[in-house]
C-alpha cells in the first residue's frame, strides 16, 4: 500500500520475517516468547512497513514514488484506532 507494489514477491516476505525477528528481544526468548509484546504491534507493524516498502522501491515492483521520509509516510496511512466518545443520549 505504501509503496503501491504491483504484487507480493517471495522476498517480500522473507524480509517481513526477518524484520519481525529482529524486534524479538533476548528478554522476549528468555520468557519464551517468539514474537513482540503486543502492546508493541503498532511501533512492530511500522518497522515491518517501512521494510517491506523499501523492497519493493529497491526491487522496482512500486508504482509509487519514494517520499523523503518513508517511515512518516507509512505513519500517515497506519489505522489509528481511536474513537471519539459517543454523545450520551
Amino acid at each position: 500500500l505504501a509503496a503501491g507494489a504491483t504484487h507480493i514477491t517471495d522476498d517480500m516476505f522473507r524480509v517481513a520475517s526477518r524484520t519481525l525477528s529482529q524486534m524479538v528481544s533476548d528478554a522476549d526468548l528468555d520468557k519464551g516468547s517468539l514474537f513482540p509484546p503486543l502492546e508493541d504491534i503498532r511501533s512492530v507493524s511500522l518497522f515491518i512497513a517501512v521494510a517491506c516498502a523499501e523492497y519493493a522501491w529497491d526491487s522496482k515492483v512500486a508504482t509509487k514514488a519514494r517520499p523523503d521520509d518513508v517511515e512518516a509516510h507509512v505513519m500517515a496511512l497506519m489505522y489509528s484506532p481511536h474513537y471519539s466518545p459517543l454523545p450520551r443520549v
